[in-house]
């Protein structure tokens, strides 16, 4: 069976990919999705959530870490109407394990205070952002 091999720049990290008769073999199993809009302005929440729902249904474990005004995305009291609620959709994937970082100077910018967020986010650092990426086979950026 064929081996790819993509070199990753993030700290001599390879990402492998199996092939084999057309199915992709799964050899490392974290993602990491960096999350930069706002809910409802794009569609990047809602895909980043789809991906998050469809990399945690075949067994990977999946990071969110949400910077700038994609913090709004893990505010709770959310009243979308007539479109999908993030929120919602979040809550869900956090309970089928996702774990949800979110950049603390961007939180205190916006005025955002930890009652705000939906259960299971933690404000985070980019230190513990850069960490994670270190740990991570996949990272994905969601931004404008």
């Amino acid at each position: 069976m064929p081996v790819l091999k993509n070199k990753n720049f993030l700290r001599g990290v390879k990402l492998e990919i199996g092939v084999s008769q057309g199915n992709i073999e799964k050899k490392n199993k974290t993602l990491t999705i960096f999350l930069f809009t706002s809910p409802y302005g794009f569609e990047n929440s809602s895909t980043a959530a789809r991906l998050a729902e469809a990399a945690l249904d075949k067994g990977y474990s999946v990071n969110m870490f949400a910077s700038s005004d994609g913090v709004y995305n893990f505010m709770a009291g959310q009243k979308a109407v007539a479109i999908p609620n993030i929120q919602q959709e979040f809550e869900k994937l956090i309970n089928k394990g996702l774990k949800v970082y979110l950049c603390g100077p961007c939180l205190n910018f916006r005025g955002i205070q930890r009652q705000n967020l939906i259960e299971n986010s933690k404000p985070s650092s980019l230190t513990e952002l850069f960490a994670i990426m270190g740990q991570s086979n996949v990272f994905l950026c969601f931004s404008f």
